[in-house]
């Protein structure tokens, strides 16, 4: 019979999701996403399935967990910007906040960028919520200078600075060193002239 101090107390262990994805992006990145599994996973963070997938669904949710996190600093940083800054300034800053990874984060979103890049499919999964922020950078042209969201020109620089920032991301994944991936991303930026002298990011 067990002593009262051996008896389990009833509490569920605690388990922390970002501990788990790490060690699964790590396998991911190692392996091969389509090589480990979500039973390779639950071993390597010694959890249950049963808890791994109440946590994360899929393994595809294991890759894009941090992705909110990223949307919801730029949609803050657009949100705060004030109507004298300049609309293209103000979108600049909206992409290098999104960029701006906490040190905690750092070794995990290189994985996850690794990842993602090696496996098309994966990028598929994220591109809506991706490609929703070129969207929002249409909008909020639209609305500071009230062109139409149909536009053209928006349309194709909105699309240029979205695709700049996930470029100058998934290259400070392999390459950044220790250079902070919002610096990458501004340098990035610096790299693009537009023909439309009132909307040049540079």
């Amino acid at each position: 019979m067990n002593s009262p101090s051996e008896r389990p107390s009833g509490r569920p262990r605690t388990i922390d999701p970002d501990r788990v994805s790490l060690l699964a992006l790590r396998l991911f990145d190692e392996r091969g996403f389509d090589v480990v599994s979500m039973d390779d996973v639950a071993a390597a963070a010694d959890v249950s399935r049963r808890s791994l997938f109440r946590l994360f669904p899929s393994k595809a949710s294991l890759v894009w967990g941090g992705l909110d996190e990223a949307v919801d600093r730029f949609h803050a940083c657009l949100a705060s910007s004030a109507a004298e800054d300049d609309t293209w300034e103000a979108i600049r800053r909206a992409f290098a906040a999104a960029a701006t990874i906490p040190d905690e984060m750092i070794e995990v979103t290189r994985h996850r960028l690794h990842v993602i890049r090696d496996n098309p499919t994966l990028w598929a999964m994220g591109s809506a919520r991706i490609g929703a922020l070129a969207d929002a950078v249409v909008e909020f042209i639209a609305e500071r200078d009230g062109s139409s969201v149909d536009d053209l020109t928006t349309v194709v620089h909105a699309q240029a600075l979205s695709g700049a920032s996930n470029a100058a991301l998934v290259w400070w994944a392999f390459h950044g060193g220790d250079e902070p991936p919002a610096d990458v991303v501004r340098r990035a930026f610096s790299l693009i002239a537009f023909d439309d002298a009132g909307a040049t990011p540079a």
